[in-house]
């Protein structure tokens, strides 16, 4: 599909793809930009059951070591140093 940017930078999502995406008036989406590709997510709130799940989720992650550790902080360094 391809839609037009207007002049004020403004686009129309197709409404098949609003459909599957279930984005309905007034719902608030997340913009960003990785990689050369625009990424659009519909915005979904924080409900209790929503973080309880993200815990839940969180639980099954493996534990950290200590060279995990390390190479995190490398990372965070090699970004930080683009600036």
């Amino acid at each position: 599909m391809i839609a037009k940017v207007s002049v004020k930078g403004q686009m129309v999502i197709p409404e098949s793809v609003r459909e599957q995406a279930r984005i309905r008036p007034g719902d608030e989406v997340d913009i960003g930009y990785a990689n050369g590709l625009v990424v659009l997510r519909k915005r979904r709130p924080l409900t209790p059951s929503r973080v309880r799940s993200l815990l839940l989720a969180g639980s099954e992650l493996p534990e950290l070591t200590s060279k995990d550790e390390a190479t995190v902080a490398q990372a965070i360094q090699r970004v930080r140093s683009r600036s």
